[in-house]
């Protein structure tokens, strides 16, 4: 008799949220937010297969579609931001823009995983209170059948304007 083994091939793949673009607009004089990134994205270890998506939401929950098989990660986590004000922007409201489907991939030496359906918790914010305000950012990542092995990294711009 003989024995077959079947030899899975991990890859890795984390994101590193990177600073977001800072815009403020102020109808008398200009608001500053201020975004600090507390927390990088992290999808996870995981067997690439026959394929398929890795799904982090805003909560820092893991699933997977396909034949992506999740192997134990603790480090997994959705990204995570505090929202403040440099000065006085009491009762104004804050929009949240996450980057569109196709622009954001991550990278090992040549291979690449796309990153789409950014999503925000909350998805607005009314007020930004003193002391700021925490925003959750997940993701969806792209994974080809028999993804290449690696330590997959990338960044994605956040764009948080005052209304």
């Amino acid at each position: 008799m003989t024995a077959r083994h079947r030899r899975f091939r991990p890859a890795g793949a984390r994101a590193l949220a990177a600073l977001a673009t800072l815009s403020a607009i102020s109808v008398a004089h200009a608001q500053q937010v201020v975004l600090s990134n507390t927390r990088g994205l992290d999808f996870g270890r995981f067997v690439a297969g026959t394929g398929g998506t890795i799904t982090v939401s805003p909560t820092g929950v893991r699933s997977r579609s396909g034949g992506v098989v999740l192997l134990n990660s603790p480090t997994v986590g959705s990204a995570s931001f505090n929202v403040g004000k440099s000065s006085n922007g009491a009762g104004k409201a804050v929009i949240i823009s996450v980057p569109a489907n196709g622009s954001t991939r991550l990278n090992s030496g040549g291979n690449s995983m796309a990153v789409n359906t950014f999503v925000n918790n909350p998805a607005s914010i009314a007020s930004v209170p003193n002391g700021g305000t925490p925003l959750s950012v997940g993701a969806t990542l792209s994974v080809a059948p028999n993804q290449p092995a690696g330590n997959y990294t990338g960044s994605f711009s956040l764009t948080v304007n005052f209304q």
